[in-house]
Order: structure tokens, then C-alpha cells, then sequence
């Protein structure tokens, strides 16, 4: 399967959060990681808190391949989702699209989205596309930050005006072109 450039794992409409560990039987997961020359990966409704602290097994394979990752509805605390995103090291483009009637503006109980124990990983490039959508996380560019600055020449923010001041800091050498959603910062949303 090394001619697989894009992997996208969707939800069947109507079922509730289902990506997981749980979800790969030995054939799934042994499937999923021939998968060796993916760039480009898009999650709907992933769990990252589930596969943590294992889960360079699930997508270590991909950690040098890996150029664009695409998160809808991502569950997991922000510390965990730069965690998960310093898997790869290799990464230039993040989307992240989320809605506010699953996660952002719902509080996740601390039970729902356990934290856990995180080793520092590597430090991704992050110097290609930011698409953030409906993510008020701060914590998660800053932690990425800390780790070696993000380069972003490129961003599209909507809903997410609170991070743009950390992300305009960090990216203040390399941002070339943004688009930046007005009517959020006037709203207040």
C-alpha cells in the first residue's frame, strides 16, 4: 500500500464517537500501519486521549511521511492534542475544525477526557497551512511553541481570535497571508 498518499477516517453519520484503539483488531492495525507513505490525514471524531501514552503503535509509521494532518471534533485536553501533533516531526500543515455543540463550548468533564503522563516528543515544522476553526486553545501553540517555534506561513482563523496573539508572536517572521474571520472578534465569539 505505499502508493496510499491521503487517509481519511470518517464517522458514520448518526453513531457516536468511535476512533480509538479499541477500534483496530491485530488485521486493522497491521492494515493501517502498512500504510507507510501517507502525507496527508484526516481524523473525524478522534479520541486522542485513548491512545495515549501508546500512541506512536497506532501512528508511528507515519511520523515521517506525515505532512498535513485535519482534525473534525478532536477530543482531548490541548496538552494532549500538541502532544499528539509532536509526533510528527515532519508536519508543515494543521487544520484543526471543530464545533463549538461538541467541544469548545461544552466544558469536557476531567473524567471524559482523562489527562495523562506525556514525554516530549520532537519538535514538528509547522511551516506550511494553520486552519483553525472553532479552537479557542491557546495552551496547545503555546506548548507547541516552547518547543521550537511555530513557522506558519500561512493562517485561517475563525472562532479562534483568542489564539492569534499567541500565534502571530510565534509565526511573526514567517506569516505571509492570513485570513481572519472579523465577524467573530465583534461578536465575541
Amino acid at each position: 500500500m505505499s502508493f496510499v498518499k491521503e487517509v481519511r477516517v470518517d464517522r458514520w453519520p448518526g453513531t457516536c464517537r468511535w476512533f480509538m484503539p479499541l477500534t483496530f483488531s491485530r488485521l486493522d492495525l497491521r492494515n493501517f500501519s502498512a500504510l507507510a507513505n501517507v502525507r496527508t490525514l484526516k481524523l473525524q471524531d478522534i479520541e486522542i486521549y485513548h491512545f495515549l501514552p501508546n500512541m506512536k503503535l497506532h501512528f508511528e509509521h507515519l511520523s515521517q511521511t506525515l505532512r498535513s494532518i485535519t482534525f473534525y471534533d478532536p477530543r482531548c485536553t490541548p496538552r494532549q492534542l500538541s502532544h499528539f501533533l509532536s509526533l510528527f516531526s515532519n508536519l508543515d500543515d494543521v487544520g484543526i475544525r471543530g464545533t463549538r455543540k461538541y467541544i469548545f463550548n461544552t466544558p469536557i468533564p476531567d473524567a471524559a477526557v482523562p489527562d495523562t503522563k506525556l514525554i516530549q516528543l520532537s519538535a514538528p515544522k509547522l511551516r506550511g497551512r494553520l486552519v483553525l476553526y472553532f479552537s479557542p486553545w491557546t495552551a496547545t501553540w503555546t506548548r507547541l511553541a516552547s518547543y521550537g517555534g511555530l513557522r506558519f506561513r500561512h493562517m485561517d482563523l475563525r472562532g479562534s481570535t483568542n489564539c492569534a496573539p499567541v500565534l502571530f508572536k510565534a509565526c511573526a517572521n514567517s506569516l505571509e497571508t492570513l485570513r481572519f474571520n472579523v465577524a467573530d472578534t465583534v461578536n465575541g465569539k
